[in-house]
């Protein structure tokens, strides 16, 4: 399938392809995989933001009076108006799924984090790298106390904003102030062109950072009439999830050259705002974040209904062409734009909630993932006809014989239908061959809370799966606990053919687990893949990824048991090459968790110890459990050894000293 969760650009200071125009994909964006980073619904810096654009020389031309000031910063609780009204155009407010069910989040005259005392009002953000904005600054985020079953006694929520993408429904048409002959006579459109074809350029209003706004650029596509002719700039409102402004610009300085330049990122206007709601744990203190998306904000006395989507986050609304449709999703689009409708006529606005919903709530890139709104492989394989809108039964009589899921998918082939399996690379490798039948992860109905009962306002309703439970009662990850999420009661079906296991001829059959709740669009991920906890703090650089957590248990008397003495509380995570006497080992995100438990109950000391030097007599151990019969671990950014150990052997390996008795333990074992 596609990626999950959302990190819409990385940064521009860091940017790897600087041609003008480059696709996100090529600057090394994998909209297959999960893409949600430990904000929640965006990164919230500027330089990610940025870093979905590409510099652009015939921007050049915005040099016109009334875009020379575009970057100079606002007062974001000041009223904003158009310099020159005549040249206004509005967008729509067409989504009546979303304008219907929560009227919006006011935050009255409500203060945020202030930037530097060198960034303020009246300020060129223009003449700032990405960087200096971040670190000047902070994300604009507002708070609101809220009260619910949840927490009766009332918590903070913060409401974060991503930088630049949070936009009100005017834009002013830029227009030649007749001093450059390149642009044309005075109060001529000023016309850029991309790849040939003409752009007009608009000002609109952005929530930059901190209490500030400024005017970023978008380009607008000439349109044309049945005869060739340019049709005129206001020929109609511009719609949202559609091309009528298809590129975003900001000015901001280059950190290659120190020169402020404008830079341009394709994607397309969203309609209402998205972002990252969060609350501090109050059993783990761990940050804990969920996306939220709402019709508007009002702020002092703005109101912002609108918001920009790069390529990575507008995949879910892009379309998928006819031709080109299989019944599931693909890498550029989940053919789930709101302003289209279903084959019984239905809207696809609660849709495309959801699969905000989904797509950008738990942590981590890369993360590959399989959305679907329909129940195509249950209801085939119990011989029932249920509705995603109803709950499925907890038994069925089973279908004799096998269940093709591709089949049931081309039946159906303009929906997200269950039971995708990668192939791409079958019989070359595993990079994408496995399928996603093991582990379902979140499901929504798209329906957004207000507040009252156990919702949180703005925050649309989401389900999870067995994982965040079980993790949430270990201790290794609260954030089930912290939002008061409900689990979305999974069952496995048997016999469904597994397209991605050998000979890849539709002739092996697997389980398939899939949710029995309600839901308009849910995701199971890979079976190659980690979970990613939400209040994790994954590691984003360094020794970033996956590194193998290799258990050890012994008894009183030296002797190395087998791995089954101990496991891993929870799953999925990813399985270790073969270790040299099979210990109980996984592979592990990097700032990850787990419980290890002792299969028979018995209490032992676990020692813990990561880096090179574990499997010698020079490691660096501690006693992370001591007299315990489970114990929490913490990955590190390298390979991780735990020694189970009796409480009979603690006495000899104090006196011996814990690296030579716990380095001989790992030498013993093979590793």
């Amino acid at each position: 399938m596609k990626t999950e969760t959302l990190k819409l650009a990385r940064s521009l200071s860091r940017f790897p392809c600087i041609a003008v125009l480059a696709t996100a994909a090529a600057c090394g964006f994998t909209p297959k995989e999960d893409s949600s980073p430990n904000t929640g619904a965006t990164r919230q810096d500027a330089v990610n933001a940025e870093n979905a654009m590409n510099a652009m020389n015939a921007m050049n031309a915005m040099n016109a009076p009334n875009a020379m000031n575009a970057m100079n910063a606002m007062n974001a609780m000041n009223a904003m108006n158009a310099m020159n009204a005549m040249n206004a155009m509005n967008a729509m407010n067409a989504m009546n799924a979303m304008n219907s069910q929560f009227g919006g989040l006011n935050f009255g005259w409500n203060t945020v984090a202030a930037a530097s005392s060198s960034v303020g009002e009246g300020s060129d953000l223009g003449a700032l790298t990405p960087q200096q904005i971040d670190d000047q600054c902070p994300v604009p985020a507002l708070s609101s106390y809220v009260t619910n079953n949840v927490y009766p006694g009332g918590v903070w929520v913060s409401y974060a904003l991503p930088k630049f993408q949070t936009l009100q429904n005017q834009f002013e048409k830029v227009v030649c102030d007749g001093t450059d002959w390149t642009c044309g006579n005075a109060g001529d459109d000023l016309i850029v062109y991309v790849d040939g074809a003409p752009h007009r350029v608009f000002l609109g209003f952005a929530v930059a950072c901190s209490n500030l706004v400024a005017r970023p650029a978008f380009l607008a596509p000439v349109q044309y009439d049945a005869y060739g002719s340019w049709l005129p700039w206001n020929y109609q409102p511009f719609r949202a999830y559609e091309s009528d402004l298809n590129y975003m610009c900001l000015k901001v300085t280059d950190p290659a050259d120190y020169v402020s330049k404008w830079f341009c990122g394709a994607g397309k206007l969203g309609e209402g705002v998205i972002g990252t709601a969060s609350i501090t744990s109050p059993s783990s203190g761990s940050y804990s974040p969920r996306t939220f998306v709402v019709n508007n904000v009002t702020w002092g006395s703005n109101v912002w209904d609108h918001h920009w989507e790069f390529a990575g986050w507008g995949v879910i609304s892009n379309r998928i062409d006819p031709a080109y449709q299989t019944g599931y999703a693909q890498d550029t689009a989940w053919n789930l734009n709101p302003n289209d409708y279903h084959g019984d006529g239905s809207s696809k606005a609660l849709d495309w909630i959801a699969a905000v919903t989904v797509k950008t709530s738990t942590n981590g890139n890369g993360v590959h993932i399989t959305p679907y709104n329909t129940r195509s492989v249950q209801n085939y394989a119990c011989q029932t006809n249920y509705p995603t809108s109803s709950t499925f039964p907890s038994t069925c009589t089973l279908r004799a014989g096998n269940t093709d899921p591709r089949y049931l998918a081309s039946l159906n082939p303009s929906e997200l239908n269950q039971g995708e399996a990668e192939t791409r690379s079958c019989g070359a490798d595993t990079t994408n061959c496995f399928n996603y039948s093991s582990y379902m992860d979140t499901l929504s109905n798209g329906l957004i809370g207000t507040g009252s009962g156990s919702t949180f306002p703005g925050l649309p309703d989401l389900k999870v799966s067995n994982f965040y439970v079980n993790a949430a009662n270990a201790g290794t990850c609260s954030w089930q606990k912290d939002w008061g999420l409900s689990g979305a009661s999974p069952s496995s079906y048997a016999n469904i053919i597994n397209w991605s296991a050998s000979p890849y001829n539709g002739t092996k059959t697997s389980s398939y687990t899939l949710p029995r709740s309600s839901y308009k669009v849910a995701v199971n991920i890979g079976n190659l893949e980690n979970s990613r906890c939400p209040t994790w703090q994954l590691c984003t650089s360094g020794r970033s990824g996956t590194h193998r957590t290799v258990v050890i248990p012994y008894d009183s008397y030296w002797n190395q048991l087998p791995a089954t003495a101990v496991q891993f509380l929870n799953s999925p995570y990813t399985a270790c090459p073969t270790q040299a006497k099979g210990e109980a080992c996984k592979q592990l995100l990097c700032g990850s968790a787990t419980q290890l438990n002792t299969a028979d109950g018995s209490y032992l000391n676990w020692y813990t110890c990561s880096g090179p030097y574990c499997d010698t007599y020079y490691g660096s151990w501690q006693l992370t459990c001591q007299n315990q019969k489970n114990c929490k671990i913490a990955m590190a950014d390298q390979d991780t050894f735990v020694l189970a150990m009796p409480l009979a052997l603690q006495a000899q390996i104090d006196a011996d000293g814990w690296s030579n008795d716990l380095g001989w333990a790992t030498i013993n074992a093979g590793q």
